[in-house]
């Protein structure tokens, strides 16, 4: 069994109707719930609310045991496997990743690539053209855009 109840915020809500005498006969059922010991509810009111919460920690302590099963199978598969102390390998890993002897050749490369991209999207120079304007005035009028749009 779990060492811990988790009490959710909806579990809250329904312990709000309920008075403070209630409210500790609830915290009082909820133990002897996990102690396995017997249950004795006469409040109508008492008895729904614990119906409810009652499902949720079936399903914690399900999920619970679940977990304690899969941990105990992996258990027996043992552990990661132990490996001889080597200065040369202070990882612990069995193997390395070799170092890339071409590194430079392929950043030359990509360098290259990208000087390229940049010559096949540079815009042409000779689809624009260029207009002195005087900005001094501020807005400019609709003909003065014209001309330098069109």
């Amino acid at each position: 069994m779990a060492q811990c109840t988790i009490i959710y915020p909806g579990h809250y809500e329904l312990m709000d109707e309920l008075t403070d005498e209630q409210a500790g006969l609830l915290i009082k059922t909820i133990g002897k719930f996990h102690r396995g010991e017997e249950l004795s509810i006469t409040d109508p009111l008492l008895k729904g609310i614990w119906l409810g919460i009652k499902h949720d920690f079936v399903a914690q302590k399900v999920k619970y045991e679940e977990t304690c099963k899969r941990n105990q199978e992996n258990g027996k598969k043992g552990g990661r496997p132990k490996t001889q102390k080597n200065p040369k390998n202070p990882s612990g890993l069995s193997i390395t990743q070799p170092n890339p002897q071409n590194l430079k050749e392929k950043e030359k490369e990509k360098e290259k690539d990208k000087e390229n991209n940049k010559e096949k999207y540079k815009p042409s120079t000779s689809s624009t053209k260029q207009i002195e304007v005087d900005t001094s005035k501020g807005i400019l009028s609709d003909s003065e855009f014209n001309k330098i749009m069109f």
